[in-house]
């Protein structure tokens, strides 16, 4: 059965009723095909069908430039890692011609003093196993006056996570409850982000993992992803906790984003945001009306303000 994704067009009729068919072959590797059926014509996406080396590689390219290594070093890197042969002059034009994809580009030079710009370590959780990262220069610069007690939430992670409330509590996609709120829809730069890293995805579950990892190192409001969050709900006996995907600082306010492949479909991202926000709001004494809760695929993004939201618990 094919596929269909989200923005591609087809390049001869411009119709986005397009699907994924095969591949087509390169010197290193092999990149997406598409069939439009508008018109029948098979295609590769314009962004990409002049490339030689996969689009992984690209991807791998933007990190490792954007965590402080040189041209030179990022080539080196990526020829011992996916034994292939590029220079600092193809690592240079890829950072040029993909720069919508790094914002954070244009603020390189303030973090190179920084040892390792990006801390990272592993929960596990629920027999589940969560990447938690935050980029040191963004918490620094963009959350410490801010939020206070956000920078020193997320900084106390480096020393480990209680992991005694994920043992006992409830997640929180998981507790029942019925949350009005009202919902706006939008474009957002997190949904060409998120379509640039599915495109590097070798099978649907990398492509979460990736997303998360190509905001925080490339955007520039993007902090945290893999957040632990929990609070005690004093309506459910063993209280609630979470990991929140991606947590930004913008405009003033606190997102909490949440990575939903089919978001438009999706029925218990509300009530999941919900309580990712409330804890968040109690371990970080952020205010309510300062926390924006949304969820986002590569083709739609949809947020609201934790304030408006009024949550009722459904009984058994």
């Amino acid at each position: 059965m094919m596929k269909s994704v989200f923005n591609i067009k087809c390049l001869k009729c411009g119709s986005k009723h397009v699907v994924k068919r095969g591949k087509r072959k390169r010197n290193f590797g092999s990149v997406q095909a598409y069939y439009c059926k508008e018109c029948g014509r098979s295609f590769v996406d314009k962004t990409f069908q002049h490339r030689t080396y996969p689009i992984r590689i690209v991807f791998n390219a933007l990190n490792y430039y954007n965590l402080g290594y040189s041209l030179d070093e990022t080539s080196k890197i990526l020829n011992k890692k996916f034994k292939v042969r590029t220079c600092k002059t193809t690592v240079y034009y890829w950072i040029k011609k993909f720069q919508r994809f790094s914002p954070i580009s244009s603020l390189r030079n303030n973090f190179l003093n920084y040892d390792d710009v990006l801390f990272t370590k592993r929960f596990e959780h629920e027999n589940l196993e969560y990447e938690f990262m935050y980029h040191k220069y963004k918490l620094d610069t963009f959350v410490r006056g801010k939020f206070p007690g956000l920078a020193d939430y997320i900084v106390r992670f480096e020393g480990g996570c209680p992991d005694v409330f994920f043992e006992i509590g409830e997640r929180c996609s998981q507790p029942r409850f019925m949350v009005d709120v009202h919902v706006t829809s939008k474009k957002n730069l997190a949904c060409m982000l998120a379509g640039f890293a599915v495109l590097t995805a070798k099978d649907n579950r990398e492509r979460h993992n990736l997303v998360e990892e190509l905001m925080v190192i490339n955007d520039k409001a993007t902090v945290a992803c893999e957040v632990p969050v929990w609070y005690w709900e004093k309506s459910i006996d063993d209280g609630v906790t979470g990991h929140i995907d991606i947590l930004q600082v913008r405009g003033g306010n606190v997102y909490i984003l949440d990575y939903k492949p089919g978001a438009s479909k999706d029925k218990k991202a509300v009530q999941q945001l919900y309580h990712y926000a409330v804890a968040l709001s109690f371990r970080a004494k952020i205010p309510f009306d300062r926390i924006m809760c949304a969820w986002f695929d590569e083709k739609s993004y949809y947020e609201f303000n934790l304030a408006e939201a009024d949550a009722t618990l459904i009984k058994k």
